[in-house]
């Protein structure tokens, strides 16, 4: 992670809180929140049991980035993406083939952070061909918002370490300002050692002194996106949802405990009374001098009684009981995953994963979907529309500049077989009590079917084939048993259940134009063993070519 020097860091007391927040969460994204643990060891323990504790801190427990893990589904697809107008236009120059995978991180960040922010670039100075994106982390800019969108900045501060000739690090704020359309500001600020600003745009971008880098259409064009959790009219909401970022640090903490419990404080205590021996250390617990005697299996111990009457060599009851203090942890776990938004029928406790991990189940995986999308989308269409706007004008392209031109479809994660077979079920009972129609049965099946008229053209093409096939059988049943050409009976030619599914499959694709008519029928005769003519039958008027009525004069 960055780390950028307190000299650098805003003046501002409310965006030295926002940073600090937010630099938190990512460090949990990331792994390094040893430091953090460490803190909330010395925040929840008597320092000479801190100080122990301390110095390993368990890790592997961070429930922040395993549920936002499970939770960030919405690109681990590339979505859809069309335009309005005109579907078969070619966005490769805006959608390069690092912008989706590179997406993943940004609906991490979206999910964990609440807020991501994504540069786009066009660098028509050293001749490029598409667009570029940067993820800037929210804990490295400083953001003023649009008056008339307050969800969207109109200037941006970001804050660089940039290369100097001399090969040293130099600290900038680079600006970004279309608060004003007509004077649009760009400029390159380095900071001093004292945190003073000053300008030294020419040092480092000379082509852009009193110019603005990027212009489309005569206005200055913006090259960062905000990506917001929900639509709302807030730049930040860095404090939603804290109580899951402080409940896992917590847990580290707690677990640390529990490791050291496990180590030294499962097993029986031993003490003596009145008995000394040759072996022997003096530790400092709580600021008392103690002596102890460490051992293990191998160890033979000799002692000598220090009274007339003998001494005594007992033990205590173990100060912990692993198994139980684990199971309260792993309650305590599973209680924080509410705090991301879930809820306890989205958790899915089972078999081997019982008690070890928060796993949301795929239901609730689709419904958080379904509800960050909308948010996703907006950005990801104004995304697109920028980045179209400076291939438009750096690369001769003529995309659309409008985001609501852009549609996209997101993907997100499928129905497993089992989710499938419960659906298919419980739909099938509802069908068959009259509570819904054939149409809303295969709407529910296929959440791919757009409209009601789509719907009625596959149950129209599943009744004709059942019709043919109910022929079929009843003409084979009536014809007295006749060997094929090839030796086959003519009942060995009839299709099972699975077979008339496949067929079914060939005509919705005929259908819906994905392939010709005449290879459908073909795979239908091939496939299945049918004459031509009753897979013709079969295929119906699908995909035949509407020819009109020639004209009257």
């Amino acid at each position: 992670m960055l780390t950028i020097p307190a000299h650098v860091r805003p003046k501002d007391n409310a965006d030295k809180e926002r940073w600090d927040a937010q630099a938190q969460r990512l460090r949990l994204l990331e792994g390094a929140h040893a430091d953090d643990v460490r803190d909330d060891i010395r925040s929840m323990f008597a320092s000479e049991i801190a100080a122990d504790l301390e110095i390993s801190p368990d890790l592997s427990r961070n429930t922040f980035l395993l549920v936002y893990n499970q939770l960030n589904t919405a690109y681990s697809q590339s979505p859809d993406v069309r335009i309005s107008d005109d579907p078969d236009v070619d966005l490769s120059p805006v959608i390069t083939p690092r912008l989706w995978p590179q997406q993943t991180t940004v609906g991490l960040h979206v999910h964990a952070v609440n807020e991501a922010l994504v540069r786009v670039d066009w660098a028509y100075w050293n001749g490029a061909t598409e667009a570029t994106y940067r993820i800037v982390t929210a804990d490295t800019v400083v953001l003023t918002p649009d008056p008339n969108h307050p969800d969207q900045p109109s200037r941006v501060e970001e804050v660089r370490a940039r290369a100097t000739a001399s090969g040293e690090t130099a600290w900038t704020w680079e600006i970004w300002d279309v608060t004003d359309p007509d004077a649009p500001i760009y400029r390159i600020e380095e900071v001093t050692d004292q945190g003073d600003r000053i300008d030294v745009t020419a040092k480092y971008a000379p082509e852009f002194v009193n110019a603005y880098p990027y212009m489309s259409e005569g206005k200055p064009v913006l090259p960062y996106v905000l990506y917001h959790k929900g639509i709302g009219s807030r730049l930040w909401n860095y404090q939603r949802g804290i109580e899951l970022v402080r409940g896992s640090l917590r847990l580290c903490s707690l677990w640390t405990h529990w490791n050291d419990g496990f180590t030294n404080s499962a097993y029986p205590q031993r003490y003596s009374l009145d008995v000394s021996s040759q072996a022997g250390i003096t530790r400092n617990i709580a600021g008392v001098s103690v002596d102890v005697i460490p051992t293990d299996r191998k160890s033979i111990l000799k002692f000598t009684s220090d009274g007339p009457t003998g001494g005594t060599l007992s033990q205590f009851s173990p100060a912990m009981e692993p198994r139980s203090a684990a199971e309260s942890l792993r309650t305590y776990e599973q209680g924080l995953a509410t705090y991301a938004g879930l809820n306890p029928s989205d958790l899915q406790v089972t078999g081997a994963q019982s008690g070890y991990a928060i796993v949301v189940s795929r239901e609730g995986q689709r419904r958080k979907q379904r509800e960050i999308e909308p948010a996703l989308r907006l950005a990801d269409q104004t995304l697109l529309a920028t980045a179209s706007k400076l291939a438009n004008a750096y690369g001769g392209h003529t995309l659309p500049t409008n985001p609501r031109d852009f549609t996209i479809s997101y993907r997100g994660i499928g129905e497993g077989p089992d989710e499938r077979k419960a659906k298919a079920d419980g739909i099938a009972q509802e069908l068959t009590l009259g509570l819904i129609s054939r149409i809303d049965a295969l709407r529910r099946l296929n959440p791919e079917v757009k409209d009601d008229a789509e719907a009625i053209e596959r149950l129209l093409t599943v009744d004709r084939i059942d019709e043919v096939m109910a022929e079929a059988a009843q003409a084979d049943a009536a014809a007295p048993t006749q060997t094929a050409a090839g030796g086959a009976k003519a009942q060995d030619t009839a299709l099972n259940g699975a077979q008339v599914t496949a067929a079914q499959g060939i005509v919705v694709a005929v259908a819906s134009g994905t392939l010709p008519r005449d290879a459908g029928v073909s795979m239908l005769s091939n496939f299945f063993n049918l004459p031509t003519s009753v897979a013709d039958t079969i295929m119906g008027t699908v995909g035949q070519t509407f020819t009109p009525p020639p004209t009257i004069n």
